[in-house]
């Protein structure tokens, strides 16, 4: 029998090692937060729960990182143990008794900084084991472009080098280097909202029309037309989605999208037991194997494996943002979902758990519906961004199953309340009201409303009679041949126009 390059004999099992590690030096470190000695806070700073290889260490180390968070004591036991029964994982955690034994251990206080060291030098260990293992497995299975491959390898060797001690080099610019690349500018993949080499993140409640919106996106980019009005590059696209095969179909048929060669999905039932990292690696190659330049990840923290109150914890958002920022850095636009909280609140602070995900990513945005008594498959798209060209403020409609841009709220807003005042005043002069009257008909604010009916006798559409004082007000009536502000069409009929007029604000499907 042949031996292995390990230099077992084939057909044997190799011999199970535990990965690096130390107990004793993990409950060392916790013992001595619970019990607050010296440096305990900075023991907790430099610590991720990552770092701890036992899973019931890593609990209770990422509740006392939540409690230190919220400026809470993470010497006290009771609130740990608390906080930890709250979560529902006091049991994952090795149960009451075992959080209160973790004070009987046995620790000199000046060693602590050394118990830290041994913590994060196993973790790194075991960080180049589990890089080691993946590209053992990615050598092994190779079949396709080996310099593809061989790269992929590489880049994921690259973290390895401070582990080894190798040299490292960094590429420091100066504002000279930025000038020669003057004129390049920003290379959008869907204008305003994508850009390759960037991330976007949007935000927006279950149900609000985010799917929807981003596979009308993603129609446009793959046969370069526009989207909400905007230019887009023509591309490839990969879809991460968190969705089951059965409902995605359906949201893909309604798209148009079906039979579409140049998209491709994961979801996420599919990445069950690998970990994020090598996902976005693997998802990296795919999108150089297609040609694509645009990743979508629907939605991150469930990809990430970012469960329980890990999705609040910095650290942990700065871990999952990572393999993505690594993604942008060759060159792919990533555009990443997290749903907002229920009572919402202003972009960039809207989404559920830690504002670390917004603070690395280049551009948010935000989905959601507008306020008042707008038509049910109207959205107002917000942004917060590090580009100029980025869209903000913008309402747009579902209209025949595609997004259309109506132009931003405040336009939008007068658009409609001249809709609305239009379609209210009445035919005859006799019969004239004033701008009291026409904004309790129509449910439009008295400013909006005056901004409205100026418009619309400046335009002819309105006759004004009255002097406009206490006892004479400006009463309105339409002009004898009236025509929709609108669409310019001609009616013979009131209720004609005003069908007309309101057409477009007619519901035509409900975004999902």
């Amino acid at each position: 029998m042949t031996n292995d390059w390990h230099g077992r004999k084939r057909g044997t099992d190799p011999i199970e090692r535990p990965l690096p590690h130390s107990k004793e030096a993990e409950v060392a470190c916790l013992g001595a937060i619970l019990l607050d000695a010296p440096k305990a806070a900075e023991t907790i700073d430099s610590l991720e729960p990552g770092d701890f290889f036992l899973p019931l260490h890593q609990v209770i180390f990422r509740h006392i990182k939540r409690l230190r968070s919220l400026g809470m004591a993470t010497n006290d036991f009771v609130l740990l143990n608390d906080a930890i029964d709250q979560s529902k994982e006091l049991e994952a955690a090795g149960g009451t008794s075992y959080i209160a034994s973790l004070t009987d251990c046995l620790y000199r206080s000046p060693n602590v900084a050394q118990y830290v060291e041994i913590i994060k030098r196993a973790a790194k260990l075991r960080a180049a084991i589990r890089i080691s293992q993946l590209n053992t497995e990615k050598l092994l299975a190779v079949n396709g472009d080996g310099s593809t491959v061989l790269q992929a390898v590489f880049d994921s060797f690259c973290p390895l080098r401070g582990v080894v001690g190798q040299k490292l080099i960094l590429n420091f610019r100066t504002g000279a280097d930025y000038s020669a690349n003057e004129g390049q500018g920003v290379e959008w993949i869907a204008r305003g909202l994508v850009a390759k080499g960037a991330i976007t993140e949007l935000g927006a409640k279950v149900k609000a029309g985010k799917t929807t919106l981003i596979l009308a996106m993603i129609r446009a980019t793959l046969d370069g037309s526009e989207f909400l009005s905007q230019p887009t590059l023509k591309t490839s696209v990969l879809y991460l989605t968190e969705q089951p095969v059965s409902s995605f179909y359906q949201a893909l048929e309604r798209a148009g999208l079906l039979g579409r060669q140049d998209l491709s999905v994961l979801h996420f039932t599919d990445t069950r037991g690998h970990a994020w990292p090598a996902v976005v690696s693997e998802a990296v190659t795919r999108c150089k194997q297609i040609g694509a330049v645009l990743l979508v990840v629907d939605t991150l923290p469930q990809f990430a494996g970012l469960t329980g109150d890990r999705e609040n914890n910095a650290g942990d958002a700065l871990e999952a943002m990572g393999p993505l920022q690594a993604a942008a850095a060759e060159g792919i636009g990533v555009l990443l979902v997290r749903h907002e909280r229920k009572s919402g609140g202003d972009v960039g602070d809207s989404a559920r758990g830690s504002s670390a995900f917004a603070g690395a990513a280049d551009i948010v945005l935000s989905l959601r519906k507008p306020e008042g008594n707008a038509p049910k498959t109207r959205r107002l798209l917000q942004s917060v961004s590090r580009f100029s060209e980025t869209l903000n403020d913008l309402l747009v409609d579902l209209t025949h199953g595609a997004y259309v841009a109506l132009g931003e709220r405040h336009e939008t807003a007068i658009k409609d309340a001249k809709d609305l005042v239009f379609a209210a005043a009445p035919q005859l002069e006799a019969e004239a009201i004033d701008l009291r009257e026409l904004g309790k008909t129509t449910s439009v604010s008295r400013v909006t409303a005056q901004r409205a009916v100026d418009e619309l006798v400046r335009d002819g559409l309105l006759n004004r009679i009255g002097e406009g004082k206490r006892g004479n007000p400006f009463r309105y009536f339409l002009t004898e041949r009236p025509f929709c502000p609108t669409s310019n069409t001609e009616v013979a009929e009131k209720e004609t126009n005003q069908n007309s007029c309101r057409g477009h604000m007619h519901a035509q499907q409900d975004p999902d």
